[in-house]
């Protein structure tokens, strides 16, 4: 492990920011289904939920990174693996015991909140195993695992129908951004056909501008339907314009422009955060 902490070594491992922001992402799409009042009288539904989201994105960060080693020597040298910090053979064992954790903990919240995290496992496990490499099938696979997030937030709680519009919009920003992630890797993913590499930088760059475009004119869905107030769409103006000024960054920097995306989906959870019905 040489003079690194392992402890941090283990965090940075499981990037428990990008747990974080899930969890906010579960307790949002939550608070849209049944409102501030209600989540007060589903503490423990929200607690069960928060910790199963983190278990189930920390596996996920530490699985990728296992069969990401060779490509992060180039791409991101600094995380644990490629550095030597975490020996490889940890971040498997711990993948699968946080799968197996969040997978248990499911069973007490409701069957369909089981099914989704099921689900979720075999879609996260199959990525990695096979879409990965499979282009435009393995981004569409993670925005799939985004839906099945904020669907899972309305499970959790018995309201499955009322998170289907957040969950679309969040689907179609996160294909936008992992399409850029993907021309942002091209010089180190040398192991994976993605949809840069199958068909250049700059078409995938425009491929990537159609779910984008196409989630900030849906934004104002949530409003119209009467699930979010007016501060939803004040917010949510500021992330679409983040979200434009991404489309033509990534084309400059795919690394500014993915960045740009990641700043842009965090304001757009506080869109959501500040429109929430009272």
């Amino acid at each position: 492990m040489g003079a690194a902490n392992p402890i941090a070594e283990y965090m940075r491992l499981l990037r428990l920011w990008n747990g974080a922001i899930a969890a906010l992402g579960l307790l949002l799409g939550i608070a849209v289904a049944i409102g501030l009042e209600g989540m007060q009288q589903s503490l423990v539904e929200l607690l069960l939920g928060v910790v199963i989201v983190i278990l189930f994105v920390g596996a996920g960060n530490s699985l990728n990174d296992f069969f990401d080693v060779e490509t992060d020597r180039i791409a991101h040298p600094s995380r644990p693996l490629p550095k030597g910090t975490i020996p490889k053979n940890i971040a498997l064992y711990s993948a699968g015991v946080m799968f197996a954790v969040s997978i248990a903990l499911s069973f007490f919240l409701n069957l369909m909140s089981f099914v989704i995290v099921i689900l979720a496992v075999l879609a996260m496990v199959g990525y990695e195993l096979k879409l990965k490499s499979s282009g435009l099938v393995g981004n569409v696979m993670i925005a799939l695992l985004v839906i099945g997030l904020f669907e899972f937030s309305g499970a959790t709680v018995g309201h499955l129908e009322q998170t289907l519009i957040l969950a679309l919009l969040a689907g179609l920003a996160t294909l936008g951004r992992e399409i850029v992630k993907d021309i942002e890797d091209m010089e180190g993913d040398v192991s994976r056909r993605t949809l840069p590499k199958a068909i250049g930088a700059k078409k995938a760059g425009y491929l990537a501008i159609v779910p984008t475009a196409t989630a900030v004119a849906l934004s104002p869905m949530p409003f119209l339907l009467d699930q979010l107030t007016v501060f939803y769409l004040i917010v949510v103006a500021i992330a679409d314009a983040l979200f434009i000024y991404g489309c033509f960054a990534q084309f400059r920097s795919p690394n500014k422009g993915q960045k740009i995306y990641k700043w842009a989906m965090i304001v757009a959870l506080l869109a959501f955060a500040v429109g929430v019905q009272i």
